[in-house]
């Protein structure tokens, strides 16, 4: 890899506009009313995530992905581990598969006449919902369907337990 690829690699998105002005306003309000300073979201649009109900913090994304495939399969809910990326064949040519940006379990649910449903698996400590993934969540919920970000099989219960 030469030094030019890596630093394209880690560079992140510029900020629009309009997140400049709402971060700078937000921080001038937390100066005013005396409190320290905390931006409102990374450079590159991005949100931190946090549990709704305990989990525990150690768990790795993968291990909540295992754990929540399992309680829905318990329950018998249909549904599949969704991926996205890209590769490479013998000949040189890239191709791409998936749908960048959607949860990681795609599904339906047979009590509320196929109702679609995602769900994000973060990290029991939490995680960083890209810009990506938050249109993609407005997107999903705009059309009368259901996207959860899940960060152990608690949270999963929580959420699901009423659609289950």
């Amino acid at each position: 890899m030469s030094p030019d690829t890596s630093f394209q690699e880690t560079k992140m998105k510029r900020q629009t506009r309009k997140q400049k002005y709402n971060d700078l306003a937000n921080a001038i309000g937390q100066m005013r009313r005396g409190e320290p300073v905390k931006r409102i979201g990374a450079k590159d649009g991005s949100i931190q995530t946090h549990t709704v109900v305990p989990v525990d913090p150690k768990l790795l994304e993968h291990e909540v992905l295992a754990d929540c495939l399992s309680w829905l399969k318990k329950y018998h809910v249909f549904c599949n581990r969704h991926d996205s990326g890209s590769f490479q064949n013998e000949r040189g040519q890239w191709g791409c598969y998936g749908i960048i940006n959607s949860g990681d379990i795609h599904g339906m649910l047979k009590k509320n006449w196929g109702k679609h449903f995602e769900i994000e698996c973060k990290r029991g400590s939490g995680g960083r919902l890209s810009v990506g993934q938050q249109q993609r969540r407005k997107d999903v919920r705009a059309n009368d369907s259901l996207y959860f970000v899940v960060h152990g099989v608690e949270e999963l219960e929580h959420y699901m337990g009423e659609w289950v």
